[in-house]
């Protein structure tokens, strides 16, 4: 019998040792990984472009008849190398603008190129909704963009907004860009909204509009749906929208998990 238990002993520890190395030299991140649940089912969430004015472009002046025939050369008051002054057309190197021409021209050509109201318009509305899906999928759900004039789908939760300035007596206006500024800040409301009742109103214009032909029209934020109001510059930094996105993320979160079945699909 001792000697049965002399030979079985060795072998328990031996089993017990090789059950508990393992566990010790796990390596963190792999067991961190391991215990990540996937992101299977995740609800999917929709980003609507943001409601943003813009100054109608001004229209194009119109030109005068081009002539048919191009205008004679001046004469000319260059002298030759006798002293007598030359009466007859410019000779071909005269003809060549001169580099402070070019220079005047070059100005033209870059003040053309110059960023429009529309332009910058498009670019905040990118910019929002770009920082927006990037902070939702991050957050896990299943984002996608919805560009103006995409058909709403049957399901799912959206995400819109509409950008405004408080005018001089503090009443909301959808900002107008391009428009004469109020103040050094904008305005976002940002509302959530079940597509299964995809005609629930974030704003309404006001009645009556108060028009003002340097700002956009005057609006009220309905309560039907959810909606937040943020704050940022007039000229958003990267870092301002990246943490106005993680807001919006944040709250969407909690708001699905006190509301996981009226938002279920």
């Amino acid at each position: 019998m001792l000697l049965r238990l002399s030979i079985l002993f060795p072998l328990v520890a031996l089993s017990a040792s090789a059950q508990q190395n393992p566990q010790q030299q796990l390596d963190p991140a792999v067991t961190v990984e391991f215990l990540t649940p996937p992101r299977a089912g995740a609800m999917t969430v929709y980003v609507s472009d943001f409601d943003l004015d813009v100054v109608p472009p001004k229209p194009a002046r119109k030109h005068t008849a081009a002539r048919t025939s191009p205008p004679p050369n001046p004469p000319s008051t260059a002298r030759s190398s006798s002293g007598v002054p030359r009466t007859g057309p410019s000779s071909a190197s005269e003809q060549i603008p001169s580099q402070s021409t070019n220079t005047a021209r070059a100005g033209q050509a870059g003040r053309v190129d110059e960023e429009t109201p529309a332009d910058h318009a498009t670019a905040l509305v990118n910019a929002v909704s770009e920082n927006i899906i990037r902070a939702l999928t991050q957050a896990g759900f299943d984002a996608r963009r919805l560009s103006a004039g995409t058909p709403l789908p049957p399901q799912g939760v959206r995400i819109r907004g509409v950008f405004a300035e408080a005018d001089e007596m503090n009443r909301a206006r959808r900002l107008l860009v391009g428009g004469e500024p109020v103040g050094a800040n904008i305005i976002l409301y940002v509302g959530v909204n079940n597509l299964k009742n995809p005609n629930q109103p974030l704003y309404a214009l006001a009645d009556p509009p108060y028009p003002d032909p340097r700002h956009g029209p005057v609006i009220t934020v309905t309560s039907y749906a959810p909606a937040e109001r943020f704050e940022v510059s007039r000229d958003p930094s990267g870092e301002e929208l990246e943490k106005l996105a993680t807001r919006v993320a944040a709250d969407l979160s909690a708001l699905v998990t006190a509301n996981r079945l009226s938002l279920a699909q």
